[in-house]
């Protein structure tokens, strides 16, 4: 028994060595949003007539269903309004991180042969699995703890040793669940693409199942991971209960998975990979029908939500000026202060934030070719006679259509919940204006490609300043500048800006010049 568990030790050891950066970045990231949201409510809630108002317009049924229900009316504090408007988007983070770190550990490292060759050692079948969902339990507490001490060291109003902990835990606890989850769906299922996708099918039917409870008020919200995460009700009643299910949710997922995967065969899943045409139809047999086949189920989940974020930002738009009116920090934040348009200001806000959402989808099927080749899929291919431009052809061309269905689903969700708010022609003009800006930052992903593969993550540096410029840089107030090297700071933003061209055609060039030489080198290095 001892040596089963100095194994596992020495196979966890390995498991924190891999995610020594990936890991480490999710944890600054999550922790780092915490502190600096948090920082911002003693300037957004400055006294007691201001987080009411603040309340009231969150009590109604389209923030309900966004955020959760309002507790604690009686005793409101900056604390607690935080709680109340955040956490369900830290949550929401968190399952993220930890559906892609189960998966990169079963599935995927099942489908590359890692495991085969871990388990050709003389260790235990569940030797592997038992140090991930370590792991993950390891990286959630951390995120929990290091969540809590940034609340206590921040100290804002109303911030309690107590409401820390639970809102930092019930951050972890929920994390923790979607792991098990994800352990389980990764014995269920026989392929990485199907173990990721039932995952975030999975975070929406949640969402979707704490939203319908929050609005109706009835057990449903109960039933949801994120729901009773968020009625541990932090820095008002700070309930421990909620935190103990989720632990034992997590643990009991993790045990069927456990179960599971110690009679499954190696590379199969309960569920067998469905069997496909004996012969494959001619488009299927081309490049892009190769691209479209890889790429669309992760095409069709995202252009899901999107259209589902579309119709949550929508609902309030009935709403939005009683909820931004009179706050000088939330009209700073859009961009109304002293104009009068707030309801403009929001829709302009939304687009921008939105359209670079956008343009992470776009990105990862530009660089799912590169992924290709890592898995030494690519050598297969060009063995026969396909030349590397007609294939890398065809993922861009996914690319490029997907840049333009999920700016118009994103715009056409907004505008069916707007209640006649906003008109469809109007939207879908302002949606479609980002699309050069899209274009720039799947330019640079091409050109990453081609001339430095093993730095392709540099897009994501490049994506991570252009949300934080755009974003935090309204709250700042830092220079213009800063703003527009960024390729969605020169976009107008209708409908508070008049229409230009000029700075579309523009930045419609730059993406061409990147992306021809990068495309162009692609079919000249080496593979692999």
């Amino acid at each position: 028994m001892s040596t089963s568990f100095a194994r596992m030790g020495t196979y966890l050891g390995f498991l924190i060595r891999r995610e020594r950066i990936v890991s480490v970045i999710w944890i600054v990231s999550v922790v780092g949003l915490v502190m600096l949201f948090t920082s911002l409510y003693p300037s957004l809630t400055p006294d007691e007539a201001t987080r009411l108002q603040l309340a009231t317009t969150m009590s109604s049924p389209a923030m309900v269903a966004m955020m959760g229900n309002v507790y604690g009316m009686e005793q409101l504090s900056q604390a607690s309004i935080m709680a109340q408007e955040c956490l369900i988007w830290y949550l929401v983070a968190v399952v993220i991180m930890n559906i892609f770190l189960i998966n990169r550990h079963t599935r995927v490292d099942e489908e590359l042969g890692r495991l085969e060759l871990f388990r050709a050692l003389p260790v235990g079948r569940l030797t592997g699995s038992l140090a991930i969902i370590v792991l993950a339990f390891l990286v959630n507490l951390i995120i929990a703890l290091l969540s809590a001490a940034g609340l206590i060291l921040l100290d804002i109003g109303g911030v309690t040793t107590s409401g820390a902990l639970a809102f930092g835990l019930a951050i972890g606890a929920g994390g923790f669940v979607f792991a098990g989850l994800t352990m389980l769906c990764a014995q269920v299922f026989s392929t990485s693409r199907s173990v990721s996708g039932a995952g975030f099918v999975l975070l929406g039917l949640f969402y979707i199942m704490r939203a319908l409870g929050d609005v109706s008020d009835n057990a449903l919200s109960l039933i949801s991971p994120l729901g009773l995460a968020l009625k541990v009700e932090a820095f008002y009643s700070d309930a421990v209960l909620p935190l103990v299910i989720l632990l034992i949710e997590g643990l009991v997922l993790a045990a069927a998975a456990l179960a599971i995967c110690a009679v499954r065969d190696h590379g199969a899943g309960v569920v067998p990979a469905r069997r496909g045409r004996a012969h494959a139809t001619r488009f299927l047999r081309s490049p892009l029908g190769l691209a479209w086949r890889l790429s669309r189920g992760t095409s069709l989940a995202w252009g899901i939500g999107l259209f589902v974020l579309g119709a949550s930002y929508g609902s309030v738009c009935a709403d939005v000026d009683s909820f931004i009116e009179g706050n000088e920090l939330m009209q700073q934040v859009v961009g109304a202060a002293g104009t009068g348009l707030i309801l403009d200001n929001y829709v302009a806000l939304i687009f921008a934030i939105m359209s670079m959402v956008t343009s992470v989808p776009v990105v990862l099927s530009v660089l799912r070719i590169h992924n290709e080749e890592k898995r030494g899929r690519l050598e297969q291919i060009f063995a026969k006679s396909v030349p590397r431009l007609s294939l890398y052809r065809g993922f861009l061309l996914v690319a490029l259509i997907e840049s333009l269905a999920f700016q118009v689903l994103l715009a056409l969700g907004l505008s069916a919940a707007s209640g006649g708010e906003l008109a469809m022609g109007a939207v879908i003009g302002a949606a479609l204006c980002y699309l050069p800006a899209i274009w720039a930052i799947a330019g640079l992903a091409i050109l990453l490609v081609g001339y430095l593969p093993k730095l392709t993550a540099l897009v994501w540096a490049v994506f991570a300043y252009t949300f934080v410029a755009m974003y935090f840089g309204r709250i700042m107030d830092v220079p213009e500048w800063v703003q527009r090297i960024t390729p969605f700071g020169n976009i107008p933003q209708l409908p508070i800006q008049d229409f230009t061209l000029l700075p579309l055609v523009l930045l419609t060039l730059i993406a061409i010049v990147l992306a021809v030489p990068g495309a162009w080198r692609f079919t000249q290095r080496d593979i692999g």
